[in-house]
């Protein structure tokens, strides 16, 4: 029934015209008996419903899916009992089922209202049938094209809703560089109407893009060219905004039909990998930024007692960075898919520092919480646990502490039973624990507990191969932070970073690096933007040579490059081990032209 209904329109148009072709009136009639399309009279009665005792109601009931031809109504047994024989003008007629998926859905009927037009119905009855089983033919055609259709556009529909609700933009162009679509997201990042641009050209919008070289690079070994590339757009109030798109070519009969452009704002994308480089990066020892001969022997060394439960204790002044250190071996270890849970021993007031450690049961206090609280130890039970600053720990706590590194198990603060914790240790300071023993401050057992594998860390003064690194690494991760477009250093800024002692070491040059980036309106670091203290102490000193600096930059570069190699994988992994993106590195590359051969 519904079948039917849905292609009334061109039924009707069916009906009307075939009936001029083969003389005789057509009349088509759904399951619920509707007249859904007819010619001559028949057309007039198209939207009538008839009553259950008419030839199609019949039809549809008979179990039987063969044609019904009726010779003389007037005489047929079948017309007798109908309802409507007292006023029928159909003298005879043809009738056929509509079957469509096991069911009837219809009929389709050839009716002679005249006696000339029921002598041709007699006379051509083989050919008269056979044109009404094509023409049914052609009616199971039209409904299967227009399920066709409507399940395309509820895809399509669908389809539109996906693309939508993609954060992305997304812009459909044809092979002239015509816009043929676009998505909501693309309308909001360019500030556009709804289906405004639909129709115009793409430089409308990205006035740099070059349709006729993105087309003719697509399956060409410069394929990759359109993958992440720039491009500006201006918006309203003529402001300039930076995108990264990729382009896809779109395909028909073999050759380019067109191409998908999907872009996002350039900060956005700069900010995103810097924050999945950082995040994935400064938790492992690749991620620790030095090429000097002092940090490769420590991670070296490191790398190789990661694997093991020993304790570490980790020397080194303010600021060179123990505690990603710490992280690096715990991710190191078989222990890296448990807790890593950090501890400042200063940071905690001595009153505290122990239910923070241990934790505490219910009640064991005022203002206890209910059910009690887990400690730091219980919390990192089967990971590591990282005693910063252990050397500011209180003494009297000491003794606590060196009961669980022997014992290996905790007693909450108002509990009775102990509980046994499975950690590793990794201890962290910059204060001379022997002069602390000395002077009765730390205890020396508790201090032989934790030395079992020392590492001392060199500050950045003597380690200025990794200053310009740092440097660099910096720039690129807050250049993008604070959306600027600061490419390198002044020579002045470079001499005054390398010349400057660091007393706060790799956080104090991040610290520096960070202002300079707020501070500089150009698009190189220049003096004039670094803190007044290192640019004091310039003054004060011996410059450094531009020869001196480059000797620096190509020592590093070329360590990097001969331990992975000058193959792309290999330059990208040296730009990685270098903390600078592999843009900097090739353009280092060309600036200090540095030979590894």
């Amino acid at each position: 029934m519904k079948e039917l209904k849905r292609i009334q329109d061109f039924l009707q148009q069916v009906t009307g015209a075939f009936a001029g072709v083969v003389d005789i009136e057509i009349g088509i009639i759904s399951s619920n008996l509707e007249v859904i399309a007819g010619s001559g009279y028949f057309k007039k009665e198209v939207g009538a419903v008839y009553g259950e005792g008419c030839m199609t109601h019949k039809l549809i009931l008979s179990k039987s899916n063969e044609h019904i031809f009726v010779e003389n109504t007037a005489h047929a047994v079948c017309c007798s009992d109908c309802e409507y024989s007292n006023r029928c003008e159909v003298l005879a007629f043809v009738m056929q089922p509509i079957v469509y998926g096991g069911q009837k859905i219809g009929s389709i009927s050839l009716l002679a209202l005249t006696e000339q037009h029921r002598r041709k119905l007699l006379n051509h009855y083989e050919k008269m049938q056979d044109f009404l089983s094509k023409l049914c033919n052609i009616i199971l055609i039209s409904i299967n094209e227009k399920r066709m259709e409507s399940k395309v556009t509820s895809l399509m529909n669908q389809f539109k809703d996906v693309i939508n609700s993609i954060y992305e933009g997304v812009v459909a162009i044809n092979n002239q560089g015509i816009i043929t679509n676009m998505n909501l997201a693309a309308e909001e990042l360019l500030n556009l109407e709804h289906d405004r641009e639909n129709g115009t050209h793409i430089n409308n919008l990205f006035p740099d893009f070059i349709v006729e070289d993105a087309f003719n690079n697509q399956g060409s070994s410069g394929g990759d060219l359109y993958y992440l590339n720039e491009v500006s757009y201006t918006g309203p109030e003529n402001k300039i905004s930076y995108f990264f798109y990729n382009l896809t070519p779109m395909y028909e009969d073999g050759r380019v039909s067109g191409a998908v452009l999907t872009f996002r704002k350039k900060e956005e994308v700069e900010e995103m990998a810097t924050r999945i480089m950082t995040e994935n990066k400064k938790c492992t020892f690749s991620g620790i930024i030095g090429t000097s001969a002092e940090i490769k022997e420590i991670k070296e060394k490191m790398k190789m007692i990661a694997a093991t439960d020993s304790t570490v204790l980790i020397r080194g002044e303010t600021g060179t960075g123990k505690s990603i250190f710490a992280r690096a071996i715990h991710e190191e270890s078989p222990r890296r898919k448990n807790p890593f849970v950090s501890v400042s021993c200063a940071a905690i007031p001595a009153t505290l520092l122990e239910s923070e450690l241990f934790g505490y049961e219910e009640g064991a206090f005022t203002g206890a919480r209910k059910g009690g609280k887990p400690g730091k130890f219980e919390i990192a039970h089967g990971g590591t646990i990282f005693l910063d600053e252990i050397g500011d720990m209180p003494l009297d706590f000491q003794v606590k502490l060196l009961h669980v590194i022997e014992n290996k198990s905790i007693a909450r603060i108002g509990g009775v039973s102990l509980r046994e914790v499975d950690v590793r240790i990794i201890a962290a300071t910059n204060r001379d624990l022997e002069e602390l023993i000395k002077e009765g401050q730390f205890r020396e057992d508790l201090f032989y507990r934790i030395n079992v594998i020392p590492f001392t860390l060199p500050g950045l003064r003597n380690r200025k191969d990794d200053i310009i690194l740092l440097m660099h690494h910096f720039l690129d991760y807050y250049s993008v932070r604070l959306n600027k477009r600061i490419k390198g250093f002044g020579e002045e800024a470079r001499e005054a970073l390398l010349i400057y002692p660091w007393p706060g070491n790799v956080r104090e040059l991040e610290n520096a690096i960070e202002y300079a980036i707020n501070i500089e309106s150009g698009v190189q670091i220049s003096k004039s933007s670094l803190p007044e203290k290192i640019t004091s102490h310039y003054s004060s000193s011996e410059p450094v040579g531009i020869e001196d600096i480059s000797s620096l930059e190509k020592k590093a570069i070329k360590a990097a490059l001969q331990k992975y190699g000058q193959t792309t994988w290999g330059k990208e992994k040296a730009a990685d081990a270098l903390g600078i993106s592999r843009a900097t590195l090739y353009r280092k590359l060309k600036d200090v032209k540095v030979d590894v051969s």
